[in-house]
């Protein structure tokens, strides 16, 4: 296998046995063709939230935790794509001894779908968004 795919391949980090040249192993394709930017960000941090106990609050500003790994963050916000609005306020995050990140000022105003956006950069300097999806009941 010559050309884009078994350089992007390599890129992605995976390694090319000399098999792979003649057939290459359908769950690598997969992964490189339908997963392009999780399949080559080594450094993809888990996103983990800690909402306030009984879970993110309607039409209430509340804060919560984000453990990113060892990603940073660099803008919280969030949104209710199937009504086309965001949010009314404007998040504000530090980070924590730690290393977690504290992101205050949410207010999701009212129920229904919403998703909660992460921009971050990773440990090799790249940058990604990560989206959390939430539903809030009445």
């Amino acid at each position: 296998m010559d050309g884009w795919l078994s350089t992007f391949m390599r890129r992605c980090g995976y390694p090319l046995s000399s098999t792979d040249a003649v057939h290459p192993p359908m769950s690598r394709l997969f992964l490189c063709l339908f997963f392009l930017l999780p399949a080559c960000s080594k450094s993809a941090p888990t996103l983990e939230i800690e909402f306030p106990v009984g879970g993110a609050p309607m039409n209430e500003h509340f804060s919560f935790i984000v453990d990113l790994g060892d990603a940073q963050l660099l803008h919280a916000n969030a949104d209710m794509p199937s009504h086309g609005h965001g949010i009314n306020t404007q998040p504000e995050w530090r980070q924590l001894p730690d290393g977690r990140w504290q992101v205050e000022g949410m207010l999701l105003h009212m129920p229904g779908y919403w998703e909660l956006y992460f921009d971050v950069r990773n440990t090799d300097g790249s940058t990604q968004s990560l989206i959390f999806p939430l539903t809030l009941e009445h």
